[in-house]
């Protein structure tokens, strides 16, 4: 579905709730923003922090990456063993977590670092994700499976 945006909270409200809200705001007030939301909020929604770092976010319990990967898999019939994940924001912990191999980037923040299987060598801006899964081909740890598979 397409978003909207609407200065009118009722107006906006009356269209039923929102799976995500944005926040924009300065780089140097995130952190105060994000607590200041998480305590007005009291566990009722996700608070983070956007990447790059000028916005948070705010989504709905039942809303995060790690439940789209585990959708998409189902969906697929593919094990969440059998995937690879890349990222390098709060928003992407779940997702990085529930994948068989969850790789924070080399720019991340040190929170991503620490809940990933690996690291990139390289940034998002030097193509870090595609570069790590072409270098697991040619090492022989990607599997693509032929027709009759």
């Amino acid at each position: 579905p397409i978003g909207f945006g609407d200065d009118d909270y009722s107006a906006a409200m009356g269209r039923g709730m929102p799976s995500k809200l944005v926040v924009f705001c300065e780089t140097g007030v995130i952190d105060e923003v994000c607590r200041k939301l998480s305590d007005a909020l009291h566990g009722e929604a996700h608070v983070i922090r956007g990447s790059p770092p000028f916005f948070v976010e705010v989504l709905n319990t039942n809303v995060c990456k790690g439940k789209g990967l585990e959708r998409m898999c189902q969906s697929l019939g593919i094990d969440l063993h059998e995937c690879i994940a890349f990222g390098d924001g709060d928003n992407d912990r779940e997702f990085i977590q529930l994948a068989g191999v969850g790789y924070a980037m080399k720019n991340a923040r040190d929170a991503v670092k620490a809940i990933a299987d690996r690291v990139t060598k390289l940034t998002n801006a030097e193509d870090g994700a595609i570069r790590t899964l072409q270098e697991m081909e040619s090492d022989g740890q990607l599997h693509f499976p032929g027709p009759g598979e």
